[in-house]
């Protein structure tokens, strides 16, 4: 970017905006008057799978009209791969309680399978127990089952190991040689005991503290029944695996999160190289925040002022950012914030139910105000939005809400009821009491003028936190004092994923508002004008 001092002392008819006068200009962009929400329901495409954040590469969507790119399978795989990498990576530095929670998409095998891969799983699994239990009932006993079983135990218990523990791994592979199991299974002497003990042993010095109770227990198993024991075995070597893998993810992190926004960047242009468009919904979704013909007219060409692109590409950006909280499933997410896609839906949830929950009391108590001793007022309120809150646990869309306002309705009428009594007063009249629960049902309205009220405070509250434009602590809007946690929460966590974010994709934002957002709205003030010269 050009250095606005130089700029200031060779530009004399057009002097570089100030800072004041640019942000003056910029409050000529008013906010665009916002058309009414719709109702939202649950999207099946709301929760992608690790990885799927990403289009297939080689694969463009039929809305763009381009065709299909090329590829070969093993430029296909070399993508793939760098998308997951690329999500590991950005789950790691994003969420600092990242954690591996299951391998291999296990189960809890006393529920049944739900998915169709992990009943596929299952059934082979279970085969190959099976088959081993046959196999050593035989007379003599048959060991091939045995020996894969013990060839994966010698894998698994490997895989735990850190590189610089080359002592043990040679004792493994010296205590679990497969030659000279063999050979004592053709001679027909193989002791499943001696190896179990050995496995078991070494488990224990292995396995995390939280395992102990895992290893003591198989250690009380009836060293007789082999399947049972080493199926206790193999499943306590995964989680063994896992607890390796979460303490190799922690000793990593500040690595990866030092290097996570540049190895990112790297891996989103590979990923860009192998689309037609890989950046279309991106693009689609920072147009939506253009200025209009009328707002470009009244910059006055001043667009071209350093200083002032600089400020205007932030404000649209932060619209563009601040949408998510109100994200409309209408619209696909933007590629750049597909990874992210759990955060964003979990952040405009809570904001919603924050905005209904706020709505609640806000309508309760201006319907219930001559009732309420003032000095009781703030612990009534409170008292009744931790109920509220939890009757709106369930609230995941519109369709779900409509049958939970009414016992949200009548949990309030309750607890005002109840702080009535508590003080020796009569309790709501009834005709108070329905009006009440009228006015709480109309809150399943996403257009209703309180629930929208609150909804916009609470987001414009939020674009502060975000803008960066601010020196001095932010103040909690009107109303909101009560719901200052929540306000906290979804702050906090929004300006962490639009850190992150801007930090790894704000050059291609930049790029795209500059080429193509203030391009298009420039073209469209240049037309105006050559209308009027003719």
């Amino acid at each position: 970017m050009a250095n606005p001092e130089h700029m200031a002392s060779t530009t004399k008819e057009k002097p570089v905006a100030t800072e004041n006068e640019a942000s003056q200009v910029l409050n000529m962009l008013t906010p665009k008057k916002k058309a009414p929400k719709r109702r939202r329901t649950r999207s099946h495409n709301s929760s992608p799978s690790p990885g799927r954040g990403f289009f297939v590469p080689g694969f463009e969507s039929p809305q763009s009209g381009a065709g299909h790119k090329m590829m070969s399978l093993n430029e296909l795989m070399d993508a793939a791969k760098g998308v997951t990498n690329m999500y590991l990576a950005h789950e790691i530095a994003v969420d600092k309680d990242f954690m591996l929670e299951k391998i291999n998409g296990e189960e809890d095998e006393t529920k049944e399978p739900t998915t169709f891969e992990a009943h596929i799983k299952k059934v082979i699994h279970q085969a190959f127990w099976d088959l081993l239990a046959e196999e050593l009932k035989e007379e003599p006993p048959v060991y091939n089952q045995a020996l894969s079983l013990l060839e994966d135990v010698r894998k698994g218990l490997c895989k735990m190991l850190l590189p610089s523990q080359h002592r043990i791994k040679a004792n493994i592979m010296e205590r679990l040689d497969l030659e000279l199991i063999k050979q004592q299974a053709d001679n027909g002497v193989l002791d499943f005991d001696s190896y179990s003990v050995y496995v078991l042993d070494l488990m224990g010095k292995l396995c995390a503290p939280v395992r102990d109770d895992e290893i003591n227990a198989l250690k009380a198993m009836d060293r007789k029944d082999v399947v049972k024991l080493f199926q206790g075995i193999m499943k306590t070597i995964d989680h063994m695996r896992l607890d390796m893998a979460n303490f190799m993810i922690q000793q990593a992190r500040p690595l990866i999160m030092s290097q996570s926004v540049d190895y990112e960047k790297v891996k989103f242009k590979e990923f860009l190289e192998t689309q037609n468009d890989g950046l279309e919904f991106t693009r689609s979704w920072l147009m939506r925040h253009a200025p209009s013909e009328e707002e470009h007219a009244a910059l006055q060409g001043r667009i071209e002022e350093a200083k002032f692109k600089k400020l205007l590409v932030n404000r649209i950006l932060t619209e563009a950012l601040v949408e998510l909280l109100e994200w409309d499933e209408y619209y696909s997410l933007p590629e750049t914030l597909t990874m992210d896609n759990k955060r964003i839906m979990a952040l405009r949830d809570q904001t919603e139910r924050t905005s209904v929950s706020t709505a609640v009391i806000l309508v309760a108590f201006s319907n219930i105000s001559g009732f309420i001793i003032p000095m009781d007022s703030q612990k009534l309120k409170e008292t009744i939005k931790s109920h509220v809150d939890i009757l709106l646990q369930d609230f995941l869309d519109d369709i779900s809400l409509l049958p939970l306002l009414p016992n949200v309705a009548l949990q309030v009428i309750k607890d005002i009821n109840d702080y009535l009594k508590a003080k020796g007063k009569a309790m709501l009249p009834d005709s108070t009491a329905k009006n009440l629960q009228d006015q709480i049902a109309e809150l399943e309205d996403p257009n209703h003028r309180i629930r929208d009220l609150v909804q916009k405070r609470i987001v414009d509250f939020i674009k502060q936190a975000i803008s960066g434009s601010r020196s001095a602590p932010l103040q909690i809007p009107p109303g909101l004092t009560l719901c200052q946690k929540e306000l906290a929460q979804i702050a906090g966590g929004f300006v962490r994923l639009v850190s992150y974010n801007r930090a790894v994709f704000g050059d291609f934002y930049e790029d795209i508002i500059e080429n193509h957002v203030l391009f298009k709205s420039n073209e469209s003030g240049n037309k105006e004008q050559e209308s009027n010269e003719c």
